[in-house]
């Protein structure tokens, strides 16, 4: 862990607000994590904020994103390979998995499902506040296409929404009957 973070964790961590330690002691060891999601799309392309009701479902292996309404559909991410489910059948993205900034966006997922530190420290810079953790994109990383990624917690550390921001959308993903089993 690097000096500034320490610091930074100490620093909150005097004023009542969620450290690393604290995220890792709530999400590590967890075999599974289940939750209601409510997500909101807003920006360029949409008309009118559209709203999904999601169901998502964890492992260390495996991403399970149900999107409930107002489309039915399921993207599946397990190891290096993200599958579409709908209606109409599968489709396996795993083809394109080649593509650096498809691989990019891969690793970012599986790193933001799990809650790995290590690994969103890879390609973003994290910055601390007392309720939240602001990433934004470090060159290179093959993410340009995200502006920052906001995360903000319970005073547990229980995470309770997530907000995407690209250059066209925002997206707001917040999060209600989290189950986690350890």
């Amino acid at each position: 862990m690097s000096a500034w973070l320490v610091l930074g964790a100490l620093a909150l961590h005097a004023g009542g607000g969620i450290t690393p330690e604290m995220i890792r002691a709530r999400h590590a060891g967890a075999r599974s994590l289940a939750a209601d999601i409510v997500q909101t799309k807003e920006g360029r392309y949409w008309a009118r904020p559209l709203v999904s009701h999601i169901r998502l479902r964890w492992t260390p292996a495996r991403v399970e994103w149900e999107i409930l309404d107002p489309v039915h559909s399921t993207v599946v991410i397990e190891g290096e390979r993200l599958r579409v489910l709908t209606d109409k059948g599968s489709r396996d993205m795993g083809a394109v998995a080649g593509d650096p900034r498809f691989t990019a966006l891969l690793r970012f997922l599986r790193a933001l499902a799990s809650f790995d530190l290590a690994a969103l420290e890879r390609d973003f810079s994290l910055s601390w506040g007392a309720r939240d953790i602001v990433a934004t994109p470090r060159e290179g990383a093959g993410l340009g296409v995200l502006k920052l990624v906001r995360l903000e917690f319970d005073d547990a550390g229980e995470i309770r929404r997530i907000d995407v921001e690209t250059a066209a959308e925002t997206t707001r993903i917040e999060f209600r009957n989290v189950e986690r089993v350890r």
